[in-house]
């Protein structure tokens, strides 16, 4: 089923607030057999929403569309649907009083301006909200059915899980399988020579590669799941060492799995990354079985008095360098007596860096009973994205450590 997509909202046009709505629709109706195949995002004004309506490719057999359903002057979109569709607004007296009790439990009492969403239409029907005050709308005409939504994104998710999403399925010819593989620690153009030649034998399978800072994604996309899965079957030994998990998977859910499973616990010793190795760990229900704690050493003084670094080796190499990174690793393990330590020092920038050593220098540091091992890396110029990068360089290695037996 071909879905088009309306996005209303001058907030979404002038960067106020990022169009996370489309993302999700996106992604959610493919899973009951839709796909986005035409999206236009406009100004919350009369003319532009019908121009966007009036637009709408003959190809498109259902429009979602987001936003202009609250209380205040600038939601005007019920108002320009009924107009669009002939529809007449009647005011619904059982909803009205259903909002009154709504904001009475709240100790508050409902402004009139609420009224306008106490509104239905002649024709068509309302989508419950059991969320928020603003109901959605399901109208239709010869050449697609419309659906109306909020634009507050959990508003907008609980109706096209309850109401919108399931009509969608019912009604599809063929449900659409997605799979997407996430990897980390390669580069896009590295992954994809990799993996060319196999691609080539599935022209029915759409491929997309999706890079971000902390790695890419390839999403897989076909009506045939046995294909697909034969597809993946080939893909994941070739890309075993970068491939860490699936659509929605942090390599931090990964590697505290890994942890549990081998028994094992790690202690971190942190300078660039400033704790978000910890944080990142941490945001892991049920990490305090594998986490120990770490320690943001971020001045000499902290590295050498709290984790044991020695002075000669941060007055000889330095406080990023190798030298210093094996013994932050060392240092947290022993300190805090996990099986593992894992310590990051670097150049975040944008200042502080040299010649010799760089903004976006890096050193990351694995310590074990069995073993040691230090990475060294260059990133970028930009501190937030270092940061990132290095955090994620290093679960990465921890993941790889783990999975070679540590």
């Amino acid at each position: 089923m071909k879905i088009g997509l309306v996005t209303i909202g001058a907030e979404l046009l002038n960067g106020a607030r990022t169009n996370t709505n489309a993302a999700w629709i996106g992604q959610n109706v493919m899973s009951v057999g839709g796909a986005i195949d035409w999206h236009m995002t406009v100004n919350d004004e009369k003319n532009t929403i019908e121009s966007a309506l009036d637009e709408v490719p003959t190809s498109i057999d259902v429009v979602l569309c987001t936003g202009g359903l609250g209380p205040t002057h600038d939601d005007i979109t019920s108002s320009v649907l009924y107009d669009y569709f002939g529809a007449k607004p009647e005011f619904d007296e059982q909803y009205w009083q259903l909002l009154t009790k709504k904001f009475a439990a709240r100790d508050q009492v409902i402004p009139d301006i609420n009224r306008n969403q106490a509104m239905k239409p002649d024709i068509g029907e309302v989508i419950p909200n059991p969320i928020g005050s603003a109901r959605g709308l399901h109208l239709s005409n010869k050449s697609y059915h419309l659906f109306a939504m909020p634009g507050v994104p959990a508003e907008m998710k609980s109706m096209m899980t309850d109401t919108i999403l399931p009509w969608i399925e019912s009604r599809s010819k063929s449900k659409i399988h997605v799979t997407v593989m996430r990897t980390t620690g390669i580069m896009e153009s590295v992954l994809y020579e990799k993996v060319q030649g196999i691609l080539d034998d599935y022209p029915q399978i759409n491929v997309a590669f999706l890079p971000r800072f902390t790695g890419v994604d390839i999403r897989l996309t076909t009506s045939d799941k046995n294909t697909l899965n034969r597809l993946v079957d080939q893909i994941s030994p070739v890309i075993q060492k970068y491939h860490f998990g699936g659509e929605g998977v942090e390599l931090e859910d990964v590697v505290g799995k890994l942890l549990i499973k081998n028994r094992k616990t790690i202690a971190t010793a942190e300078s660039c990354t400033g704790g978000l190795i910890g944080d990142r760990l941490t945001n892991i229900s049920g990490s305090s079985l594998y986490y120990k704690g770490g320690i943001v050493a971020y001045s000499n003084s902290v590295k050498e008095k709290t984790i044991g670094v020695k002075k000669e080796t941060l007055d000889s190499a330095g406080s990023v360098s190798e030298e210093t990174a094996l013994e932050m690793a060392r240092g947290i393990r022993n300190k805090l007596n996990a099986d593992i330590g894992l310590s990051t020092t670097g150049i975040a920038g944008p200042k502080g860096g040299t010649k010799e050593k760089p903004v976006g220098l890096v050193y990351i540091a694995i310590s074990y009973d069995r073993g040691e091992k230090v990475y060294r890396f260059t990133f970028t110029p930009y501190r937030k994205t270092n940061k990132l990068m290095t955090s994620q360089a290093a679960l990465n290695i921890t993941r790889i450590h783990i999975l070679n037996g540590l």
